[in-house]
């Protein structure tokens, strides 16, 4: 199976990271992947030099995390399957919140199609959590209680990361 259609079904809660190859060369081309999508994405609404630091921000959060947390459990040989599964996840993420980047960015709060937007991006940003859980808990064998405080906690520390290190972007 290609590894898009593996990504997808990561995406439907189907298969797990363990499902994608063990590869350095996938996993180099998911994050390449991942750090330009998210430049895309966030050059709507900021300079492309602040949206790149960003999001190498973002990456180095996500290997370091990652790292971290299998280490902690002795799981480490599990990171690459692990890393590019969140790389491809983020890679569509980005794909599909940037009509809603462009059209927050574009109107008023408190225009209707604004809250429309922002109410979709929730939803997305929902749905990350959810998969990273997914992810999460087939990689680290945990409950699912467990990988999405575990999800959650790195959504947060991705969040502060970015605003102690650029504040206000």
């Amino acid at each position: 199976m290609p590894v898009l259609l593996r990504i997808l079904a990561i995406l439907l809660l189907k298969a797990g990271p363990q499902h994608l190859p063990y590869s350095l060369s996938l996993l180099a081309i998911l994050t390449l992947l991942y750090l330009t999508s998210g430049v895309l994405v966030l050059t709507t609404a900021m300079s492309s030099g602040q949206a790149a630091a960003n999001m190498v921000l973002d990456v180095a959060v996500l290997f370091a995390f990652s790292y971290f947390c299998l280490s902690l459990l002795k799981y480490r040989a599990r990171f690459v399957q692990m890393v590019s599964a969140l790389a491809g996840i983020g890679i569509v993420y980005h794909l599909l919140a940037w009509p809603l980047f462009i059209q927050i960015h574009n109107m008023q709060p408190q225009q209707q199609g604004a809250k429309i937007a922002a109410l979709l991006m929730l939803l997305l940003i929902s749905w990350q959590v959810l998969v990273y859980a997914h992810v999460f808990r087939h990689s680290m064998q945990m409950s699912m209680t467990r990988a999405l405080a575990l999800s959650f906690g790195y959504l947060f520390l991705s969040m502060a990361a970015a605003e102690i290190i650029f504040p206000g972007s």
